[in-house]
């Protein structure tokens, strides 16, 4: 009698970013091995939490909130210095912002800027959930917290200050937009990467042939991020060279030492910042 072994359920994150993470799963070989579920960051860490699902890509200061999961080694959705994607959009110095608009799905990056704040200006802003449109965000806050393919429409639409373009976004008085890429300031304040999100494993998952199918899933995508590119081009409106370069030279995907450490860092200073109660051991399944 054969025992029939189900798939490993999975939650991936629709983002471009993440897409080289989960492209073996979605297009490779490790699709016999996974049945995926696509969701926003903070979905895919309340389904790892509430057990719906095996493995999910969470965001990092999400490993904090659940307890007994398990970071799968290996890959990660990092950054070594510039990242475009997650960006502080103000009509203020970052020492004078006192509110910031956040998309609801951007947990790992409100937690970043709020470190970053008052780590760095000794400010402490009040974060405000709010749909992703910069307009009404900056219509109520000082600043707004753009994530993932928001964050990169935005980007490629206004290289350049320009006070013309947006004056439906600004304040009477006011100098054009700035926009400030956090990891760049998160370097400043560390010297570190930064992670933004990692798989992680519920509490009673042991499999751990799944450390290497993902390792796997990864090398795929990142032996195909022009295809990668192509298709997101559309889905999400920006040129191709555009999205390749920003997987390329902005992502990083892999779990080195680095990243360990500036994992360590932040969720010890977001202890320190009063954004988690303490920092739990990094544990890896």
């Amino acid at each position: 009698m054969s025992i029939v072994v189900g798939k490993t359920k999975i939650s991936v994150v629709g983002y471009v970013n993440s897409a080289p993470l989960a492209w073996g799963v979605l297009e490779g070989e490790q699709r016999e091995k996974f049945d995926p579920i696509f969701s926003m960051p903070a979905e895919c860490a309340d389904q790892l939490s509430s057990g719906s699902v095996d493995v999910g890509l969470i965001p990092s200061i999400e490993y904090q909130q659940i307890s007994g999961t398990r970071i799968i080694p290996g890959a990660a959705v990092a950054s070594l210095s510039r990242v475009r994607s997650v960006i502080l959009v103000s009509t203020l110095p970052l020492w004078r912002i006192r509110t910031v608009s956040h998309d609801s799905a951007s947990r790992a990056s409100v937690a970043l800027a709020k470190i970053v704040l008052q780590k760095t200006y000794g400010t402490r802003a009040e974060f405000r959930p709010a749909e992703p449109n910069v307009e009404r965000m900056l219509a109520d806050s000082d600043a707004a917290l753009l994530i993932g393919d928001i964050a990169l429409r935005y980007r490629a639409a206004n290289m350049l200050p320009n006070a013309e373009e947006q004056k439906g976004l600004i304040r009477e008085g006011a100098e054009p937009l700035q926009v400030f890429d956090l990891m760049e300031r998160w370097q400043n304040l560390t010297g570190l990467p930064f992670v933004f999100a990692f798989w992680a494993a519920r509490p009673s998952f042991r499999d751990k042939a799944v450390i290497e199918e993902l390792i796997s899933s990864r090398d795929y995508g990142l032996k195909n991020l022009e295809a990668i590119a192509g298709r997101y081009a559309e889905k999400i409106q920006l040129d191709k060279s555009y999205i390749l370069q920003y997987l390329e030279k902005n992502m990083y995907y892999h779990m080195n030492a680095d990243c360990v450490e500036s994992l360590r860092v932040f969720y010890e200073l977001a202890a320190e910042t009063e954004i988690i109660k303490s920092a739990r051991v990094i544990r890896f399944l």
